[in-house]
């Protein structure tokens, strides 16, 4: 691996590792903040049935221990803007995958153009519009301590599942890049020395079938433990492909993992796991005419909201597998040493039909991917029972992605007629020195701060070529007519005018640092408030899906600079939690993926800002009785942003300003409730629950909403404008979900009955202009529907 001359940065990374574990070992005096132990491995878990947990004594709300900071701790103690969610919680609402994962959290944003196969996260108004197999995101995604690299491997399916953790705001030091707006990470249920297990079935209207099972407990009692877990899920969809005649909307996927937990010897724990999996998912496409009575033009018009007309292949389909080895030693004196090795594999693949219609001019598309990542972590943890703590280590990854694209009537020289493509190999080598330190000035202030110095080598390779379609296999793309982008001869041709042109560097390092501090003050017993700063960045990157030679560039690192600050307050004898946080963003040559008529185009745009707050609380104000809410507001917009791109019907190829205009999916409130009520009877009891999420407008494109000074002919009048904002936004939106469930007196068999979006609202995750065919594509979400759900427990 080649690294440019970086001496300083390293001599200084290395001095604050080296002093930083002097210091947290010489303190020995005890802390007068409560004792809390190291989670470099979760804590086993007396149970593992997936029962709601029963409730705390004298109806305490439960807390979760997260481990996201790489050491355990309440999530009601730690200085930070955080969600968790026990895998039971998620259980009850519905969330079976990572894009449904939004409704549950507050200011959480999933979108996509590929189901659940492919979300992309939003915290804060901070998120990606990049699809393509080699995006890089601002949310991270984490599971099991293993940080997934490649954004196509985010797409985990929630089954069998300790907890999740939603971090906001940047989490640069302990967790690295490409975590600017926030983190979600996910804990599986480990083994343990007791046998349980658990079988589930589900069953629904639209064909809705799926089951889901684990079984865990000793091969030899103390020393060798095991799990298992299997989930399978089919769905027709609720939409209807009127040309296919067959129905849409719908997916199948699978997944497992196996979990062996080894301890030799009493110091040592040796955790390794298995994963593999699958999600197809059919995409419906829906269709909006910009010509008279709703045309495109090709003539047709969707007439039907659910019965669409997409004469193409519109499947998305992911293939994920994975290997960690997690193992932990404890020395005599406390402290640990972990080392996390993880392989992660995924292939990404996407077709699409464009113009959502049935017409003989098929625009569709297929775009996709190759992501293989290693990665690997050292980390050493204090003893957490003293005044000084410290946590450290070094962390090295390497991702090798093979991102592609095939577009059979796209072609740069011939459009409407042939194809493009391209094929990109991206090389990533990331190496990393971390450390954080945690002080208790007095018995009440405690001192947080952390560092992090990245070195990332970026390099890449490949081709772009237009080529003759053969209508009978129009994916075929070995017929070419011009190569207009090849790394290996140094080849860069405008295809509209066959002019030699200039690339980007094919290799690039990038030298980044990352840094916090936090200020915590207990107030008083179960109140907390703290201050935070922290600065994280985004990496640089190649644009990889090209249209034409000057899409495929290299653009710079973003960074975000956070100052919050909030309270936590456990208060009404453990009975209510309340948290509240403010935030302040500076965001500097923000990345911005603007999708053009075809391709993509990545630029740093000038400065971005976001200031808003979240308040959230939870109640048990009678035993059987559990509330919780949670409200955010953000102002998440550009500040100065005068030459953006869009599609060049949009402003007659001009740029647009988009200073001052709000960011992409980025509501400015959204709020959640969920109410819950346990009914006990002779035979058992009855829980009946009911959860709300309200979002306010958004827009799914950054220029969408923009003032176009020169548009096309067929875009200029105040109407047309209109329908555009509105196809390229999402009303706001009150979505509700019920839930009735009965318990035996055992607390081992549940049978279920649950009715999904209540109000049947009409909502949608994206859309994107085919200007040049005078249409919108959007992609809809699901409508109302309910099923059924029996599940018995060892």
């Amino acid at each position: 691996m080649t690294f440019t001359p970086i001496t300083q940065q390293v001599t200084f990374a290395l001095v604050l590792t080296t002093s930083t574990v002097y210091a947290a070992s010489a303190a020995q005096l005890p802390s007068t903040t409560q004792q809390q132990t190291s989670a470099t491995l979760p804590k086993p878990t007396p149970s593992l049935t997936p029962r709601p947990a029963a409730p705390q004594a004298a109806g305490k709300l439960e807390e979760i221990t997260v481990r996201s900071n790489k050491r355990a701790q309440k999530a009601n103690t730690t200085p930070a803007s955080i969600v968790a969610l026990s895998g039971q919680t998620l259980q009850t609402t519905g969330v079976r995958d990572a894009l449904t994962l939004a409704r549950d959290v507050p200011g959480l944003m999933a979108e996509t153009t590929s189901g659940s196969a492919n979300p992309r996260y939003r915290l804060r108004g901070i998120g990606t519009n990049d699809f393509s197999a080699n995006m890089t995101t601002a949310v991270g995604v984490s599971e099991d301590d293993v940080f997934l690299d490649s954004g196509a491997s985010q797409g985990v399916p929630i089954y069998d599942l300790d907890h999740v953790e939603v971090f906001r705001g940047p989490q640069g030091t302990l967790q690295g890049k490409n975590t600017t707006a926030g983190m979600v990470s996910y804990y599986t249920k480990k083994p343990t020395n007791k046998l349980d297990g658990y079988v589930r079935g589900t069953a629904g209207n639209y064909g809705l079938w799926g089951e889901e099972g684990a079984l865990g407990g000793p091969i030899i009692k103390d020393k060798l433990m095991a799990r298992f877990a299997i989930v399978n899920r089919d769905y027709d969809g609720q939409y209807y492909n009127g040309t296919h005649k067959n129905p849409t909307g719908g997916y199948q996927y699978y997944d497992m993992r196996g979990q062996i937990l080894a301890k030799p010897i009493d110091n040592l724990s040796i955790l390794v796991k298995l994963h593999t999996g699958r999600n197809k998912t059919m995409v419906p496409i829906d269709h909006v005419g910009l010509l008279d009575g709703g045309t495109d033009a090709q003539g047709y018009a969707q007439t039907s909201t659910r019965n669409i007309q997409n004469n193409g292949r519109t499947d998305a389909t992911t293939r994920r597998s994975g290997l960690s080895v997690n193992a932990k030693y404890d020395f005599e004196n406390g402290w640990s040493v972990a080392n996390i090795f993880a392989l992660e594999w995924n292939h990404f693949n996407v077709f699409s039909d464009d113009d959502a219609s049935p017409a003989p001019v098929d625009y569709q598309e297929n775009i996709g991917g190759v992501a293989r990542v290693l990665s690997n972590e050292v980390r050493v943890v204090s003893p957490l029972n003293k005044k000084i703590r410290y946590v450290g280590g070094v962390y090295y990854m390497r991702n090798l992605t093979q991102s592609y694209s095939q577009q059979p009537l796209y072609s740069p020289t011939n459009f409407g007629v042939d194809g493009n493509a391209s094929s990109f190999n991206i090389n990533t080598q990331d190496a990393a020195v971390f450390s954080a330190l945690s002080f208790d000035l007095t018995s009440r202030l405690t001192l947080d701060i952390g560092g992090r110095f990245t070195s990332e080598t970026r390099s890449a390779n490949g081709e772009a070529w237009a080529y003759n379609t053969d209508p009978s296999n129009p994916y075929n793309t070995n017929s070419r007519a011009l190569t207009y982008i090849n790394t290996n001869t140094n080849t860069y041709i405008d295809p509209a005018t066959g002019q030699a042109m200039s690339g980007p560097p094919l290799s690039k390092t990038f030298n980044k640092d990352s840094e916090d501090a936090s200020l915590k003050y207990r107030i008083a017993p179960g109140v907390i408030a703290y201050l935070r700063y922290a600065r994280g960045f985004r990496t640089g990157n190649y644009n990889t899906y090209v249209a034409t030679t000057s899409d495929f560039n290299l653009y710079n690192p973003e960074e975000l600079t956070d100052y919050e600050g909030g309270i936590k307050a456990r208060v009404w004898g453990g009975k209510a939690q309340l948290n509240l946080s403010g935030f302040h963003y500076n965001y500097d040559n923000m990345q911005v993926t603007i999708l053009q008529n075809t391709g993509t185009h990545t630029t740093n745009a000038a400065q971005a800002v976001s200031n808003g707050f979240e308040f959230e609380g939870q109640v048990r104000p009678l035993q059987n009785l559990f509330g919780s809410f949670g409200v955010t507001y953000q102002d998440a917009h550009y500040t100065n942003f005068k030459n953006a791109s869009a599609p060049t019907p949009f402003n007659g190829g001009n740029p647009v300003d988009l200073s001052g205009q709000p960011l992409e999916r980025a509501p400015h409130v959204t709020a959640n409730f969920l109410l819950s009520y346990k009914i006990p009877v002779s035979f058992g009891d009855f829980t009946v629950q009911t959860d709300w999420r309200y979002t306010s407008r958004y827009r799914f494109q950054a220029w969408s909403d923009a003032h176009a000074a020169t548009p096309a002919a067929f875009l200029a009048s105040p109407q047309m404008q209109a329908l555009v904002r509105q196809a390229f936004s999402q009303n706001p939106v009150i979505t509700g979900n019920v839930r009735i469930a009965w318990h035996s007196v055992d607390e081992k068999t549940e049978v279920a009955f649950w009715l999904h979006n209540v109000t049947n609202q009409m909502t949608y995750t994206n859309a994107f202009g085919e200007f040049f065919n005078r249409n919108i594509s959007r992609y809809p979400s699901d409508l109302r529907a309910f099923g059924f759900e029996v599940m018995r427990s060892l």
